[in-house]
């Protein structure tokens, strides 16, 4: 059983994640629930939960600093952002401390149970660790700062692990293990937020937006942005860019 605590300042929104959690997931027990900020970092003090998910705009304090002020406490908890705001530096500033997943209001029932159960696998996996802690955070600090460094070049598995110094299948393993998606679904998920941070921010087309991030198919660019994202890059393009402006 994993402690989990809601941080969310809307009472509707606080039943509707408790409602989706306690009918899907029978291993999560709801720790409690913070309405702010302060609250929050209290009751996660009290409770110290396994994860946390935790809503942006909240009074008192917002949710990335309620998080800066709990890692210092509770370093290694889960900590799962609710947002209705699609902010790719926001994203990074999340990234930074610990965040292990960003979601975008409205929830759709089906995402928040995907990343509630990639925390589980990843709270199990660090239970039985085969290395020790520092190798364990050297080797994924290493592999995601490849990551971020040659996103807009081919990346293979065996590249990657190589960077590593592992064998290409413990690494796909461990990797997995660590950041609780594989490698492969990782990058392309870190493409498709370099693709959106581009779509919204210069004018440069499809062709050469899918060439920035590492696609020299640009139908394939498409293909893999549309998975993600649900719409197509133009189309994004379209919805978003005036409303980011």
């Amino acid at each position: 059983m994993h402690n989990l605590l809601i941080v969310e300042d809307e009472n509707i929104e606080r039943r509707a994640l408790r409602y989706i959690i306690e009918d899907k997931l029978s291993c999560i027990n709801i720790c409690g629930e913070a309405k702010s900020g302060l609250e929050a970092i209290k009751m996660a003090k009290k409770s110290a939960p396994d994860i946390i998910l935790m809503d942006v705009e909240m009074p008192e304090l917002n949710g990335l600093e309620a998080q800066k002020e709990i890692i210092k406490f509770l370093p290694n908890v889960h900590t799962i952002i609710l947002s209705a705001y699609d902010d790719f530096a926001f994203t990074q500033s999340a990234i930074r401390i610990k965040v292990i997943d960003y979601l975008l209001k409205p929830i759709r029932p089906n995402d928040l149970i995907e990343s509630i159960n990639r925390s589980i696998s990843l709270i199990n996996a660090q239970n039985d660790r085969v290395i020790n802690a520092n190798q364990d955070d050297t080797l994924i600090k290493e592999a995601m700062k490849y990551i971020d460094e040659n996103y807009n070049t081919y990346i293979s598995l065996q590249s990657i692990a190589a960077h590593v110094h592992l064998n290409p299948q413990y690494f796909s393993r461990y990797f997995k293990s660590k950041i609780g998606i594989n490698f492969i679904n990782y990058l392309s998920s870190f493409r498709v937020i370099k693709a959106k941070d581009l779509l919204l921010n210069t004018d440069k087309n499809i062709t050469e937006i899918s060439q920035n991030v590492g696609y020299v198919d640009s139908s394939y660019f498409s293909k893999v942005f549309f998975k993600s994202v649900g719409i197509a890059p133009n189309q994004f393009r379209c919805q978003n860019k005036k409303q980011h402006f």
